[in-house]
C-alpha cells in the first residue's frame, strides 16, 4: 500500500503561561496508507490535535519529518502547505468552521480548488443528505448538519489524506452515523484517513487504533 502521511520522530513544544517550554510531542512516528483509516485515541490534552495541526501542515515540528504522498512536506513555505491543502488534503475539525453567512452549498464551493457546477456540487450534498438544505444559510443549520457540510466541503476536492479532529463531539447517534458514513465512501474510494478522537464509535470503521499512550510508550 502507499502511504499518504508519514510522520518520523516527531517532536512539538510550546510555551506555557508561565514562559515555560513544555515537550507536547517527542519521537512521535506513524504512517497513514490510501484507503486506510486510523484511529488516533486519547484523551484531551494528549496531543491528538497537535499530531493533526502537524500533518495538515497548519503547524511545523521542532524536529522529524513529514511526508505527504512521497513528499517532504516539512519545511513548506506557507504558499506550498496552503497549495497542498487544497489539493491534497481534506480537514475537519471539532467545530465546523463554516461561513455563517454562506449556505451550505456556498461553504462547498468555496472550498474547491477547481471549478465546478451547482449540479456537482449538489450530488456532492446529496451523499450527506443535504439537499434539502444547500440553500440554507450555514448559522441556520442544526450542529449535525453544519458539521456534515463540513465533511463535504472536505472531501469535495477527492483527497488522498483527510484528517478529523473529535468529528463526532456533540452530534447524536443519527448524525454521527452519517459521519461514520462518510469516512467509509472516503476510505473506500482511496482516501486515507487520521482521525483524533476520544470517542469509542469509531472501532466501527477504523482499520487500526493507535492510543497516544502507545505511541509515547514505544519511544522509550
Amino acid at each position: 500500500m502507499t502511504a499518504v502521511l508519514r510522520l518520523e520522530n516527531i517532536a512539538k513544544s510550546f510555551l506555557d503561561d508561565r514562559g515555560t517550554r513544555q515537550l507536547v510531542l517527542s519521537g512521535i512516528s506513524l504512517n497513514v496508507e490510501a484507503g486506510e483509516i486510523v484511529w488516533l485515541r486519547g484523551e484531551s490534552g494528549s496531543g491528538k490535535s497537535t499530531i493533526l495541526n502537524i500533518s495538515g501542515l497548519l503547524s511545523t515540528p521542532d524536529a522529524g519529518k513529514v511526508w505527504i504522498n512521497g513528499d517532504n512536506r516539512t519545511d513548506a513555505s506557507s504558499r506550498e502547505a496552503s497549495r497542498v491543502r487544497s489539493n491534497e488534503i481534506g480537514m475537519v475539525f471539532q467545530s465546523s468552521n463554516l461561513l455563517p453567512e454562506l449556505t451550505a452549498l456556498e461553504n462547498v464551493l468555496l472550498a474547491s480548488s477547481k471549478p465546478m457546477t451547482r449540479a456537482t456540487i449538489t450530488e456532492q450534498l446529496e451523499r450527506f443528505g443535504l439537499v434539502a438544505v444547500a440553500d440554507r444559510q450555514a448559522k441556520r443549520l442544526s450542529g449535525g448538519q453544519q458539521q456534515r457540510v463540513a465533511f463535504c466541503r472536505a472531501l469535495i476536492n477527492e483527497p488522498s489524506l483527510l484528517l478529523a479532529d473529535e468529528p463526532s463531539s456533540g452530534l447524536d447517534a443519527t448524525n454521527t452515523e452519517a459521519i461514520l458514513d462518510a469516512m467509509r465512501t472516503g476510505a473506500n474510494s482511496g482516501c486515507g484517513i487520521l482521525v483524533a478522537s476520544h470517542d469509542e464509535v469509531f472501532q466501527q470503521v477504523a482499520h487500526r487504533q493507535l492510543p497516544m499512550k502507545e505511541l509515547f510508550l514505544e519511544q522509550k
